[in-house]
């Protein structure tokens, strides 16, 4: 017995000790197991790294649409092209528009959007790339294929006789006007009439006039996109007592709250003339002998179309008729201006006169949008500009158009 309690004795002295070993060999084993499946920087102040994904860029042509056509009629109208980009805005990228694998545009901030002028007709294919600081493409979008046709529109000239076209050769040779000026490479002829048109809005009596058409953007010119646009056919004629004109414009946003010395916050159409060519080749800036007078359609309601002589007189001119007409699509004008109006100018056969008639687009805006005008350049203040018109008299017309209507009956 005594054997027995002296054997267990030292057992329940080392009892403690193994309880410990055990405790410990467990908590090893443990502390084995959750290192293996579980990170443990957590308990140590360090913070694992944040995983990136791939940032995705959305990229897309808002416009041309794939297969759309683009029906030009002059080498100024352009293609509209917009591109939506996201993600993008906020980094130091660039967005580099291709035509025809040729960066034709790069962006380095919104709006990704401007016209392109093609210059000449065919099949074109337009993407977009997104590039970093390195130039290196993130993104690209897909690939939108279009076509331009041209058109060309000529102004109808009207071949009245042989003698005529010598008479008008021969002034334009022995005058001095501003012959690189003319949008259409040559002045615009006004015919004097010996049965003046009615001032009714309407176009039917203008049939034996010569047509201009050939306008071009002149100011904001960067907003022009196609004659669909803005554009418009303009006629004149004159006699001893007024100058008398009518212009047909293409607008697809008309929009004229304005009147007064204000008519061309909205859409209006404005004619700068100089009376005296010959004698300010060298002067740039309006003075006596020049007129620049302004045209509204009004709004086809409470807003009635008026005249206003914006140089020199800062007032309407006196007697000026006019009338307008909503069309489908646009609107039309016409008036009559009495000589008088032009101080000291008395129209006579062969003068020619500077001349520029222009077109104001302002689709709803607080300002201009746009000018297209009839000369290759405008601008109001500046004399230098201005294109050329010939007063000529080439007999009655109406005369000669129904001599050949009895001829083709």
């Amino acid at each position: 017995m005594k054997n027995r309690y002296r054997k267990l004795i030292p057992f329940l002295d080392r009892f403690p000790f193994i309880i410990f070993a055990l405790v410990a060999g467990i908590a090893i084993l443990i502390f084995l197991v959750v290192n293996s499946t579980l990170d443990l920087s957590l308990f140590s102040g360090e913070m694992p790294a944040e995983e990136t994904a791939e940032e995705s860029y959305e990229l897309f042509l808002a416009t041309p649409n794939d297969g759309d056509i683009f029906d030009f009629i002059n080498q100024n109208e352009t293609v509209p092209i917009e591109v939506r980009a996201k993600q993008v805005e906020n980094k130091n990228f660039k967005v580099h528009v291709l035509i025809n694998d040729q960066i034709i545009k790069t962006f380095a901030s919104p709006p990704y959007e401007f016209n392109w002028n093609p210059q000449r007709g065919g099949e074109y294919q337009l993407l977009v790339q997104v590039a970093d600081e390195q130039d290196q493409t993130v993104a690209i979008s897909k690939q939108v294929t279009f076509s331009v046709n041209y058109q060309q529109s000529q102004d109808e000239e009207m071949i009245i006789s042989e003698d005529i076209e010598e008479k008008k050769t021969r002034i334009l040779a022995n005058s001095q006007y501003r012959r690189q000026n003319d949008a259409s490479g040559k002045p615009i002829f006004a015919y004097k009439c010996y049965t003046p048109p009615v001032i009714d809005a309407s176009i039917e009596e203008w049939e034996i006039y010569e047509k201009f058409s050939n306008f071009v953007p002149t100011i904001k010119k960067e907003n022009y996109t196609s004659h669909t646009d803005i554009s418009g056919t303009f006629s004149s004629c004159w006699d001893d007592d007024n100058f008398y004109f009518v212009i047909q414009i293409i607008d697809d946003v008309f929009s004229q709250n304005y009147s007064g010395d204000q008519l061309t916050n909205g859409d209006s159409v404005v004619i700068v003339l100089d009376t005296d060519l010959e004698g300010d080749l060298q002067t740039q800036f309006l003075n006596n002998d020049d007129y620049q007078i302004e045209f509204s359609p009004g709004n086809f309601g409470q807003l009635r179309p008026e005249a206003f002589m914006k140089w020199p007189t800062n007032a309407a001119p006196q007697q000026t008729q006019i009338a307008s007409a909503r069309l489908a699509g646009g609107y039309l004008i016409e008036a009559s201006i009495p000589w008088y109006n032009f101080t000291n100018y008395t129209p006579t056969d062969e003068d020619i006169l500077g001349f520029t008639v222009s077109i104001l687009d302002t689709d709803n805006l607080e300002s201009t949008e746009l000018v297209i005008s009839s000369s290759n350049q405008f601008d109001f203040n500046n004399v230098f500009t201005l294109g050329n018109m010939v007063l000529i008299d080439a007999g009655d017309l109406s005369e000669e158009d129904q001599e050949q209507e009895t001829e083709e009956n």
